[in-house]
């Protein structure tokens, strides 16, 4: 009986081993920096699409005080852009604070009289010409980049974005703890922004329901030119210091990506979506993802309109091939269920001709095949479905979806 009870404990133990996966939304990175003399580690998401797509380029977001600031952000990038589709997938960059002592370092610049100066010009050298040029050369980056920093991280955004205006495209300062050193950001900003008509950088600032931060004054200070054009101020009453960061990131990237976001969730014509995509590539340099349901959407607008239809589809693989891809496997899934299977084939031959890895592409394939009693071949079309979804950390719902249609193949008789 005990060793029966220990052969069972054993199996148990077995089963769980087998079953405990890692959870990865990004990975653990680091580089030497000659700049500071010391290695210097971050953290990276990855968008769901991330390792799916075919050339696809991400806008970046460099985060201070990464090891604190990493989960939610990552989480809230996951929500606004790969499940609310409100903003592009990005890449999240979360630079380490190597501790609270050093971490307050960096973040602040030297400025004589200030007794508790920091390093702030140094660690922007090593983001500029370390940090940045090894992320774009190991990660599939977009020349679009934001730079954010809460409280005391708010003060070395606010730095960056008035001595390197040219240096990220946004700035994102949540709380920044402008009391420090006596209101000492004031005299750097006087020393450059008094003296200058106009800068280059789009700075975001946000306060909780606190007192004393020094934002109001700051800001009172700020030319008029500049305040009117280049800066953008939100209060958040019912957030408190250490709450405001969620908000103040849903508030400040979506209003930098509002003119990327396609209001009507369609589009009625070919010409519509070329043109909105036209104005995208003018304002940011790139179209990023183009949102599946806003391919749904113009699918199902477009459905009694062969003609129109076709002039999406070529529109979407000359702007960006991978909305092709999904263009043509969602409208061949609802083929499927109108028993149309030459046509569904022939665009899913279509799509995987441009990315021959589309996990999604093979479980409508699966289908068919399933449709058409061909149970074997079915078997390793979804097999190889679900392999390349692996292979691609692709998201757990996404493999769901996968084993879903293989118990279903393995259920007929």
């Amino acid at each position: 009986m005990k060793s029966q009870k220990l052969l069972f404990i054993i199996a148990l133990f077995c089963s769980l081993t087998i079953f405990a996966q890692d959870i990865s939304v990004g990975k653990r990175d680091k580089l030497h920096s000659e700049i500071l003399q010391q290695d210097r580690e971050f953290s990276v998401y990855f968008p769901p699409s991330y390792n799916t797509t075919v050339n696809q380029k991400y806008p970046v977001l460099y985060i201070l005080d990464g090891d604190y600031n990493f989960q939610y952000v990552a989480g809230f990038l996951e929500l606004q852009g790969a499940i609310s589709e409100i903003i592009p997938e990005m890449i999240l960059v979360a630079i380490s604070g190597k501790g609270t002592n050093e971490y307050r370092k960096n973040c602040k610049p030297k400025i004589e009289g200030v007794e508790d100066s920091g390093n702030a010009e140094e660690v922007v050298r090593f983001i500029e010409k370390e940090l940045i040029p090894y992320v774009n050369k190991n990660y599939k980056t977009a020349d679009y980049k934001i730079l954010g920093g809460h409280s005391v991280g708010g003060i070395f955004v606010i730095n960056t974005a008035i001595n390197h205006p040219d240096l990220f495209n946004n700035y994102i300062a949540i709380s920044p703890a402008l009391w420090w050193g006596n209101n000492a950001m004031e005299e750097v900003m006087e020393k450059t922004w008094g003296k200058t008509k106009s800068t280059t950088a789009s700075l975001y600032i946000s306060l909780a329901n606190e007192e004393g931060m020094g934002v109001d004054k700051f800001l009172k200070k700020v030319p008029k030119s500049i305040m009117d054009k280049n800066i953008k101020y939100q209060e958040f009453p019912t957030e408190i210091h250490n709450s405001v960061g969620l908000s103040s990131y849903k508030w400040a990237l979506g209003a930098i990506f509002k003119n990327w976001y396609v209001k009507e969730e369609y589009f009625g014509s070919a010409e519509a979506l070329k043109k909105h995509y036209a104005e995208v590539q003018k304002q940011y340099g790139s179209i990023f993802n183009i949102p599946f349901t806003v391919l749904g959407n113009t699918h199902y607008m477009l459905q009694k309109n062969d003609k129109e239809r076709a002039k999406v589809q070529m529109a979407l693989k000359e702007l960006n091939p991978n909305a092709f891809v999904l263009f043509n496997t969602y409208r061949a899934g609802k083929l499927v269920t109108s028993k149309d299977y030459e046509e569904a084939e022939q665009l899913l031959k279509d799509a995987l001709a441009v990315n021959p890895n589309n996990f999604d592409s093979y479980n409508v394939l699966a289908k068919i095949e399933s449709a058409k009693g061909n149970e074997m071949e079915a078997n390793e079309t979804i097999n190889k479905a679900i392999n390349l979804a692996n292979q691609q950390r692709a998201r757990q719902w996404q493999i769901n979806e996968l084993l879903e249609t293989k118990a279903e193949i393995n259920k007929k008789p």
